[in-house]
This record gives C-alpha cells, structure tokens and sequence, in this order.
C-alpha cells in the first residue's frame, strides 16, 4: 500500500529529526525536554516507533541523558526506555534484535538502569528502572547476575512501592517462562534473597504480599532451594496466609498449594535421612563398644596372634551388620524420593 509506506517513512523520518534534537549540544533544554515528551508518547505501546528508536541512536543518546542530566528530562527519558522494554517483553523479535548482549547500545542502558537502582534515592527514577530491568529478564544470561544483586538489594528498601516492583522484577527472572529460571534462583538465594522476602512477609505493605509470595513458589519450584526456604520459615508463610490472597491473584490459587506440597513432601525426605543417619550412628558406636568390651575380656587368655585373629572377625561382623543397616535405609528412602 503505497499510502501506508509514504505514512511509514514520514513517521520514522519525525522520529529520526526527534533523536537528532534531542542529542544535539546546540539544542536548549526546553527544546530536550519537548522532545523527549514526543517520544515518550510515540513509544507507548507502538512496536514500529520503538523499533525505529532503536535502529537509530535513540538508545545511546537516552543512555547518556541518563547519565548526565537533571530532573524532567531525564525522567522524560527513562520513561521512555521503560516503554521500549514494555514492548521487548511482549514481542520475542523485537526482544532479540534490540537487547542482544553484543550491542553497545542496549550494553550502556541497562548499565544506567542498573545505576538508577543502585545510586539514586528518588522512588520516581528507581520505579520505572526496576521495570525495565524486571522487562528484559528473558535478555540476561545466568552469568549477567549482576543484574540480580541490585534487584534483590531494593527488597530491603524502606519504599514499599520500590521493594514491590523489585519482587515483582525477580519473578520475572525466577518464573517457568524464562527457561534459565534455575540459575537466576541460585543468583537470588546467593545474593541472600529469601531473609529479605520474610521480612516483607511480615513488616511490608499488604500489597506486596502476593508478589512476594508468588516469588517465593517459583524459587520453591528447585530443590536446591527448599532447606534454604523452609529454615527462614517460608513454609509455615505459605501455611498461614489469608486465603483470600489466593482468591484475589489466580497465579497463587494453585501455585500456592503446589509449593506447601513441594516442600512438605522435601521436608519429609529430610527428616527420614536425619533419622536414618543418627539410627546407623547409633548402632556403630553400640556394636563398637560392644566389641571392645568383649576384647578387653578376651585379652588376658589369649596370645598375640589369637587376638589379631579374634579382632579381624569381629571387624567383619561389624561390618556385614553396617552394610545390613544400610539396606534398610535405602529401602525407606528410595520411595520417599519419588514423593518429591
């Protein structure tokens, strides 16, 4: 369609003169600000305005704004990488063309981005920056878990709105849909993730609680994860929770129960081992001083190489009965792990 194509080039060329504006030493503030305003409108929701934003220098020069500027603009600004990674998020093509881990110019904004959350105590720049980074979670390889630390530190911020979009941003990196799901969970647990999430459970704003819930069944879903979990108390959390938070989000009604299962059924596999093993501890220790009494009176009767003999057959015994012990665990184990 010829009218289409002629309204595609007049659109991507209004873009292109806004980006050259906006990065231009010559233009005034006032004429910035403008222009930022205009192209954080044409971004919202438009898959074709962000991608030619970013076939241009859009990004680089948002990035450096970012980094050097002041109040309105720079706010005018990470707004509008919030919106292009809005998009990112609900388009895969969009996703991989833009934010690929080679481009210089995605490399520089998630690295202010990063720095917003991290440095500036302003909840109305932190907010939009633990958006964004929640929005590109599928981007991040499991060796990018410097994205994680800062995510995880915001859990403990004293603004509930930021410690909740910082929850809400892991459960985008720890959910089933991002298949290195595994790795950010052990990247979270590591950054001592899950003592901060308690505490949100129990001091925090009610509003966070099911983002903070959520975000604990996910990193639950590992079973790497659970004795960290189910010792912070996690577990006894799930147990407990009003139920009609489970009503109110359809995520928790059946993540919720799943996950109290999970770890009910770990926590009993872990208790069964305990006993197992304290069982077999107990048992060596009784047949060994069983065999030293018996030695002891033995000694005095017998000759050196008579007590080798007599010390080598009871070693034996000890032995086979340990090794007999064993069988018995591992037939009580054995099916205890297939509940898990």
């Amino acid at each position: 369609n010829p009218e289409s194509k002629q309204h595609d080039l007049i659109r991507e060329n209004i873009i292109w003169q806004l980006v050259i504006l906006l990065s231009s030493e010559q233009s005034t503030l006032e004429l910035k600000i403008s222009c930022s305003k205009a192209l954080w409108k044409l971004a919202q929701g438009s898959v074709s305005n962000c991608r030619t934003l970013t076939e241009t220098k859009g990004m680089l020069c948002l990035a450096t704004l970012v980094a050097k500027e002041q109040g309105e603009l720079r706010y005018n600004c990470i707004m509008i990488i919030k919106e292009i990674t809005s998009i990112a998020e609900s388009d895969d093509g969009f996703r991989r063309s833009a934010f690929t881990s080679s481009s210089p110019a995605a490399k520089a904004v998630v690295d202010e981005l990063l720095r917003v959350i991290k440095e500036l105590d302003d909840t109305k720049l932190r907010v939009p920056a633990i958006k964004s980074i929640g929005s590109l979670a599928r981007s991040f390889s499991a060796k990018q878990s410097r994205v994680i630390g800062p995510l995880v530190a915001r859990l403990g911020n004293t603004d509930q709105d930021v410690a909740m979009e910082a929850a809400i941003a892991l459960k985008n990196f720890v959910s089933t849909g991002n298949y290195l799901c595994s790795e950010h969970s052990k990247s979270i647990i590591e950054f001592e993730g899950v003592p901060l999430l308690m505490k949100l459970l129990n001091s925090g704003d009610k509003s966070t609680h099911p983002h903070v819930l959520a975000l604990i069944c996910y990193l639950a879903q590992h079973d790497s994860n659970s004795n960290v979990l189910i010792k912070a108390g996690a577990l006894t959390a799930l147990q407990t929770i009003d139920p009609k938070v489970n009503i109110e989000y359809t995520e928790l009604e059946t993540l919720v129960p799943s996950t109290i299962s999970k770890l009910q059924s770990y926590l009993t596999v872990e208790q069964q081992q305990t006993e197992s093993s304290t069982g077999i501890i107990q048992f060596i220790t009784e047949q060994s001083k069983a065999v030293v009494d018996t030695i002891g009176g033995a000694i005095p009767p017998l000759k050196k190489t008579r007590i080798q003999q007599f010390l080598k057959a009871k070693c034996m015994e000890l032995a086979l009965m340990s090794v007999y012990y064993l069988k018995k665990r591992l037939a009580i184990e054995e099916p205890a792990q297939k509940l898990r």
